[in-house]
């Protein structure tokens, strides 16, 4: 979840706006994405294994997934919202899941930081400041800062731009709070251990199949600006 704004939202940003983009594949912009998932997921099934039970094996997948953004934020010595927002849906999930007794509030508990995500995805879109075109402007920022002028002349002056990261935003923001839904749905109907890994599959692929659609629509703008 904390790698979802900047991986492929900022990199097909770029190659909708400067002359020479870069175009990373869909299984390097994956990479985050599968490393914060994959780590917790095997943290529980290990100690699954060694015998404990789920509510400890997923609390120790859960405390994996808050170190790895609470070291970067440490280094740093700056806690950004989407760090923020992992950390606060561990706590969401460690709490419910001592007050209610249930396991399964700390599978769910993803699904609270997708949705929020999501929301704000569509919310962005509604106000005219899509989330789209602030992840493509960080990225050309820190990547390409003699980049940066061509899309924010490109985002002011063309309608088409503008629609094209609105309906992206909004695509993202229905996608995510679509995935967010289907995972309680699918924590109560399903055994612990079988979430426990099918909550990863989701989000890989719910991201994958965003990333590539995000890139069939920055691909057909690029055309039709040409």
């Amino acid at each position: 979840m904390a790698a979802i704004e900047t991986t492929g939202i900022a990199s097909h940003g770029q190659s909708a706006t400067s002359p020479e983009p870069a175009r990373p594949g869909i299984g390097r912009m994956l990479a985050p994405i599968l490393r914060d998932v994959a780590i917790p997921t095997l943290a529980y099934f290990v100690l699954h294994w060694l015998g404990y039970s789920d509510f400890i094996a997923l609390l120790a997948g859960a405390i994996v997934s808050a170190v790895m953004v609470g070291i970067p934020a440490i280094r740093a010595r700056k806690l950004d919202a989407m760090a923020a927002l992992v950390l606060a849906v561990f706590v969401i999930g460690l709490v419910g899941s001592l007050i209610s007794g249930d396991p399964r509030i700390m599978i769910i508990k993803d699904s609270f930081g997708t949705a929020v995500i999501g929301l704000a995805f569509l919310i962005s879109a509604m106000l005219g400041k899509p989330l789209t075109y602030a992840a493509a402007r960080k990225a050309v920022a820190t990547s390409a800062p003699h980049r940066l002028p061509i899309l924010e002349s490109t985002y002011e002056n063309d309608p088409d731009a503008r629609r094209s990261y609105r309906n992206l935003a909004v695509l993202w923001g229905v996608g995510l709070l679509a995935e967010a839904i289907l995972r309680v749905v699918l924590a109560y109907q399903l055994p612990i251990h079988t979430m426990a890994w099918l909550g990863t599959v989701l989000i890989v692929v719910t991201i994958t199949t965003l990333m590539m659609i995000s890139a069939r629509t920055i691909k057909r703008v690029r055309k039709n600006a040409e």
